[in-house]
């Protein structure tokens, strides 16, 4: 059986739970991914949805619809869905839906194309390629360029006559859909595409190559740029002796080849990961998806120090505010430590971002700078430099400090070791706002946070003073508040658990509106409706502050505020002492 790996470079694919607003008069219907289970910070933290942001690789990948051979094209949707993917590869060939029992083609009427695309938006996939056996350079050829282009489809693969070239470059452009055409062996493919534009290209099957004796690597050599889909399998063996492999099992060079296409700056790219024809499809396809991003790591890891090294990668400096907000934050800030440094302390401060980036990252990081300075309580040392976290070079610092940092940022085993051992030996580990966003494909990293990946917009809420005795939160005096910003909701698969942390803060849900935009929101709540926006926690010998409040300005204006930022910097530096018994062990009034 085919599965083909997608890779298209393009647009970042939002949570499961993003609502689409409809402008007025239009008919009311369900919110774009409504049907989806992905969860939350899916397209952060899995390399399979998230690779198709510009800032990480701009490539899409998805599974082949006809790899699930009993199911119509609905229901294989449904199966990328539940694999944690945002793409699929459509086949004329197959059936749409029980309620449409009709080929996916061009003779589809216009509400049968309606009813496909409203499905693909309940599940929030998407279909980037759609493969047809054979296109030509007449009137039917036409007809499958509109209807993919009804469909939002961006590449059309198949095996056209090399005489139909001309004619389908023309019609490509005419539509802006590319052609991939399937090649059998690179080099008899690329005089056929001399002289056509890029909306022409090829279409690569690891398998066939490696049957035909050809490493991916090398046929990706002669092809470069020409590259436009990628059918992802792996074999034992190049020749037609090999068998079929878990992707990145085999001898196929997975890494080697999408390091080379990054280097190449393929895009766009859309990559199908096939299946091994195992009985069981979906788990067959699940643990080549799992092996596909473990072989995507190296890409990962040059890509991440591209950003480093680009403009993107720089610290996030207060010159980028205006006088009169740095005068706010100036103002907030106390004249004395709230605990005596007991000797002279660093402070590691990471804005790294494989994502835009908040807009309160500078505000955070003058914040760590003049509460230092002006205290006397510790030196902040900015730096996106990922040597830092690594052993024993992050020993020269007393805590580390992740200021909004979102995204697959630690890819590098080195920095993943030298991180969880700083903080398990003794170190610090703070974190703001959009750090809960942080390497979500690294557990062990959420685990030692205390939490990852809430669903969140901008709202108004009350909250609830857990701990009214903590030199942390004191000066809120022991009462619930009303506070504006981007409460998380941390869903059940979240670490977070009152199990293991020390909460400080939660929203106060008797309080407070817990609908989302006028709207029930499953994926926004928790079994348990605790919402906790603070909290410490030990994590071996070391100690961690977070708080996934941030995304306004209120954090770093407010004179309270700044004294919990303060509070928890002090205490993650080894000065402030603070009780972190996980409160599900505390009983009385203590904790509520």
């Amino acid at each position: 059986m085919r599965a083909v790996v997608l890779i298209v470079f393009g647009t970042i694919l939002y949570p499961a739970q993003a609502l689409a607003q409809r402008g007025s008069g239009q008919p009311a219907g369900p919110p774009t991914g409504s049907a989806s289970v992905r969860p939350s910070g899916s397209s952060l933290g899995r390399i399979r949805l998230g690779a198709a942001d510009a800032i990480w690789f701009s490539w899409q990948i998805g599974i082949p619809a006809n790899a699930f051979r009993q199911l119509t094209f609905s229901e294989a949707a449904a199966k990328a869905d539940t694999l944690g993917l945002g793409s699929i590869e459509g086949f004329s060939t197959q059936q749409v839906s029980y309620e449409i029992p009709k080929k996916l083609d061009y003779k589809l009427a216009p509400g049968e194309r309606a009813a496909i695309m409203n499905r693909l938006r309940d599940l929030n996939v998407r279909m980037p390629a759609y493969h047809v056996e054979n296109i030509a350079a007449d009137d039917n050829g036409r007809k499958v360029f509109e209807f993919a282009k009804s469909l939002s489809v961006e590449t059309i693969i198949s095996t056209p006559e090399a005489a139909s070239l001309p004619g389908l470059d023309k019609m490509a452009n005419e539509f802006g859909i590319n052609v991939a055409v399937e090649v059998r062996h690179p080099k008899s493919m690329l005089s056929a595409l001399e002289g056509r534009s890029k909306r022409i290209g090829v279409h690569a099957d690891f398998g066939n190559w490696m049957q035909d004796g050809i490493k991916p690597v090398d046929g990706l050599s002669q092809v470069k740029d020409r590259l436009m889909a990628v059918t992802l399998r792996d074999r034992s063996a190049l020749g037609g002796k090999g068998r079929n492999e878990t992707v990145g099992s085999g001898v196929a060079g997975v890494s080697d080849f999408f390091l080379q296409a990054y280097r190449l700056e393929l895009k766009p790219l859309f990559i199908v990961v096939d299946t091994t024809g195992a009985t069981d499809t979906y788990a067959d396809l699940s643990k080549s998806l799992d092996g596909f991003e473990k072989a995507l790591q190296p890409a990962m890891i040059a890509r991440v120090r591209q950003t480093i090294d680009s403009p993107a990668g720089k610290i996030r400096g207060p010159e980028r505010l205006p006088p009169e907000m740095r005068q706010q934050i100036e103002a907030a800030i106390p004249k004395e430590p709230l605990a005596k440094p007991k000797k002279p302390r660093k402070l590691l401060v990471v804005d790294l971002n494989m994502w835009s980036g908040h807009g309160t990252i500078p505000h955070g990081n003058l914040l760590l700078e003049r509460m230092g300075k002006k205290t006397n309580a510790y030196e902040a040392v900015f730096s996106n430099d990922l040597n830092n976290l690594k052993h024993p070079k992050i020993k020269e610092y007393d805590a580390v400090f992740l200021n909004n940092v979102v995204g697959m940022v630690f890819p590098d085993p080195q920095v993943r070791e030298g991180l969880l051992r700083y903080v398990r030996e003794g170190g610090g580990l703070g974190g703001v706002h959009g750090t809960t966003y942080a390497a979500l494909d690294w557990p062990e990293f959420t685990d030692m946070l205390g939490g990852s990946a809430g669903a969140h917009h901008t709202e108004k809420q009350v909250l609830k003073v857990d701990d009214p005795d903590s030199p942390l939160t004191r000066q809120f005096g022991g009462k619930s508040f009303e506070h504006s910003d981007e409460f998380y909701h941390f869903p059940a698969s979240s670490p977070y658990s009152r199990d293991k942390a020390h909460v400080l803060l939660s929203i106060d849900i008797e309080k407070s509106d817990l609908a989302t935009t006028g709207r029930f929101c499953k994926d926004c709540t928790r079994p348990d409706h605790d919402y906790a926006m603070s909290w410490i926690k030990s994590y071996g010998k070391g100690r961690v502050f977070c708080t996934p409040l941030g995304h306004t300005t209120i954090l770093f204006t407010t004179p309270a505020w700044v004294q919990h930022m303060f509070a928890g910097v002090q205490f993650i530096l080894g000065d402030l002492e603070a009780d972190t018994t996980p409160s599900a062990r505390i009983t009385g009034k203590k904790q509520k």
